[in-house]
C-alpha cells in the first residue's frame, strides 16, 4: 500500500513520513473508523484471504493503512468510515510467498484509483497481530514519542496484485 497510494505513506524515497500516534484512546478510534468491528462499515472477509486457522476468533482480520497508530491513519485524516478506503484482501500463495489483490465486492469495493486516504484489507490474523506486536516493539526499542516520523521498510514483501 505504501508504493500503490498515490501519496505513499512512509515511503522514504518519496519522502513521506508517519508519525507515531502515541495516544492509545485515538489509535482505537481510529482503528473504529477504518475498521469497525460491526455495522455498516464493516469489512467483510474475503473469502479468498488466507485465514489462521489457529486464531479461532480471528481467523482473517481488517488490517489498516496507514496503520490505527499513526498521525495519518484514515480515522485521523478526515475519513468517514472504511467505505473510503481502498480495499484489499491479503493471500498467501503456493510458493508461500504473500500476496495483495484488490477487492472489488460491493459495496466497498471497486476498482482503487489510489487516491484514497486509507486502505485496509482482509488478512490472516496470526500475520496482522505479529506484525502488530513488531511494531509496538519498535516504538519502545526507539524509545519513540507521540509524533516521532519514520519510515516503512518492507524487505520481501512480494507486492500487489491485481
Amino acid at each position: 500500500m505504501r508504493d500503490k497510494l498515490d501519496w505513499h505513506p512512509g515511503s522514504k524515497k518519496h519522502n513521506t513520513l508517519l508519525r507515531r500516534e502515541f495516544d492509545g484512546a485515538k489509535a482505537d478510534a481510529n482503528r473504529g473508523v477504518v475498521c469497525p468491528k460491526s455495522g455498516t462499515y464493516q469489512l467483510v472477509a474475503h473469502p479468498l484471504a488466507t485465514p489462521d486457522p489457529a486464531n479461532k476468533n480471528a481467523a482473517v482480520q481488517c488490517d489498516e493503512y496507514a496503520f490505527a497508530s499513526k498521525k495519518e491513519s484514515g480515522g485521523a485524516t478526515g475519513v468517514a468510515n472504511g467505505g473510503e478506503c481502498l480495499q484489499a484482501y491479503a493471500r498467501k500463495g503456493g510458493d508461500g510467498k504473500w500476496r495483495e489483490y484488490d477487492d472489488e465486492r460491493p459495496p466497498f469495493g471497486g476498482t482503487p484509483t489510489y487516491k484514497e486516504k486509507c486502505a485496509r484489507a482482509s488478512m490472516h490474523g496470526g500475520q496482522n497481530e505479529t506484525a502488530g506486536r513488531r511494531l509496538n516493539g519498535f516504538y519502545s526499542k526507539q524509545r519513540m514519542l507521540d509524533g516521532d516520523p519514520y519510515f516503512i521498510d518492507a524487505p520481501g514483501w512480494s507486492g500487489r496484485s491485481t
